[in-house]
């Protein structure tokens, strides 16, 4: 299957915290790029849902983020060490200090 990614994700290891159904959630993060993060979570969005999230970056104050989950995928517990679970979102909004840590990487 042909590649339909504009950018290069890149993985890291990164706390993101998002609420949702009104709980606070923390996850983190597999892999990044400019349009796109996969977050590593126990609690998913449904597909569909717009969420705010404040991503930490690494010596940088927190940011916010917004986006649209795209997709969600859960594995068994057995192979979560191996298979990542958990849900794509398309960032809307990107703010300059996570385009310019993208750009340091």
């Amino acid at each position: 299957m042909p590649e339909k990614r504009r950018f290069a994700r890149k993985r890291r290891r990164l706390t993101i915290e998002f609420e949702w159904e009104e709980t606070a959630c923390t996850g983190f993060t597999y892999d990044i790029s400019p349009e796109g993060i996969f977050v590593r979570a126990t609690r998913f969005p449904k597909p569909g849902a717009r969420i705010s999230a404040t991503l930490v970056l690494p010596g940088e104050k927190p940011v916010k983020v917004r986006g649209t989950v795209v997709r969600t995928f859960r594995v068994p517990a057995t192979l979560t060490r191996v298979i990542p679970s958990g849900f794509s979102l398309r960032l809307t909004d990107q703010p300059e200090e996570y385009l310019a840590y993208l750009a340091a990487l």
